[in-house]
């Protein structure tokens, strides 16, 4: 797809328009090659150190000591009355399209019980798959953005601890 727009210019390249872009991630969202996942993904590796991660405004990242710490009224949402409660954070990449990406973080490494933390269960992050445009080269003045699936949590979920084999093999021990 040509782009030929420009809304912003860095050196010699410029960025192709809003409205191209998410066209462009409209017709990625669906149909994606896995020759175009690999290349967006060894782009989007170069990328991981310009992600501002910004805990949302009103949310808390503090694990509650048990259950009876959590609100439990009918308004309260899922994600603070959970036996794994999660907070909402804001994800910014400059080189990504969208720049700006909403997900969650566990507020608790172990699944809460009345009595305190569980011994044997554990808080899981829960993702989905998104197709996002990360920016690559530049070709003819234009930044070029390739499709890339990435995964964006969305949830905690309690779950059994994770089981290793021992290393004298005397069965599975809890990681």
């Amino acid at each position: 797809m040509a782009l030929s727009a420009c809304i912003h210019t860095t050196s010699t390249c410029t960025t192709p328009a809003t409205v191209n872009l998410a066209i462009q991630l409209r017709l990625a969202r669906n149909v994606i090659s896995s020759e175009s996942i690999l290349l967006a993904q060894q782009n989007s590796d170069s990328h991981n150190d310009n992600v501002t991660i910004t805990v949302i405004e009103g949310e808390t990242n503090v694990c509650p000591e048990n259950l009876s710490e959590l609100e439990n009224t009918m308004d309260t949402l899922v994600r603070h009355r959970s036996t794994c409660p999660f907070y909402m954070v804001s994800e910014h990449n400059p080189y990504r399209y969208p720049a700006t990406l909403t997900s969650v973080r566990c507020r608790c490494q172990k699944c809460l019980e009345f009595g305190g933390h569980s011994e044997h269960n554990v808080c899981e992050p829960v993702y989905v798959n998104e197709v996002v445009l990360m920016r690559g080269s530049c070709e003819n003045g234009v930044y070029q953005y390739n499709p890339t699936d990435i995964k964006i949590q969305v949830a905690c979920t309690c779950a059994r601890a994770k089981e290793a084999e021992s290393p004298e093999s005397e069965g599975p021990i809890p990681l």
